[in-house]
């Protein structure tokens, strides 16, 4: 069975700079690695900034490859996806392209207060196709990201209502 790591973005400067909860997010994805060995690192995110060029998943690449050069060989970048949503939807077409409808496990890398909802978001998307897990980092949640999860969550929810889940 492959394993799949995907690390989900937050944010970076102009000059493609992850800020550090993508930083952290990365950093987690490489301290995972070094207990159980994934086939291939996704990293997500399109060019966000309109005073920049740069795919937030390039920038999270180059990161990869200055602090931990050993991991890049087995990084690829998702460039389409905008937000969770997109994630889950373009890692899949991503890796059924990749690995067809074989077996595999995915392991989410984002923030622990964005876990919930990325795990729900993924098992919609890809429904039995494979199996899920998330891992967060923990010490960048706010006063009032709880209420921006459940509100995205309920948008989700209500976006898809009717919709089968695993539906493309």
């Amino acid at each position: 069975m492959e394993k799949i790591s995907i690390v989900l973005a937050n944010l970076m400067d102009r000059h493609g700079v992850p800020n550090a909860e993508t930083v952290a997010r990365i950093d987690l994805a490489a301290a995972l690695e070094n207990k159980s060995q994934s086939s291939l690192i996704l990293l997500c995110g399109w060019a966000y900034r309109s005073d920049s060029q740069i795919n937030i998943a390039d920038a999270m690449l180059t990161y990869l490859e200055t602090k931990y050069p050993h991991l890049a060989a087995k990084a690829l970048c998702q460039r389409i996806s905008r937000d969770t949503v997109g994630d889950a939807l373009f890692s899949r077409i991503y890796l059924e392209q990749l690995f067809g409808r074989n077996h595999f496990s995915i392991n989410i890398v984002t923030s622990s207060y964005h876990a919930e909802r990325a795990h729900i978001i993924f098992n919609f998307v890809f429904s039995k196709l494979c199996i899920i897990t998330v891992s967060g980092v923990n010490g960048f949640s706010s006063d009032d990201s709880s209420i921006k999860e459940q509100a995205s969550l309920a948008a989700f929810r209500d976006t898809f209502e009717g919709i089968p889940p695993g539906d493309v």
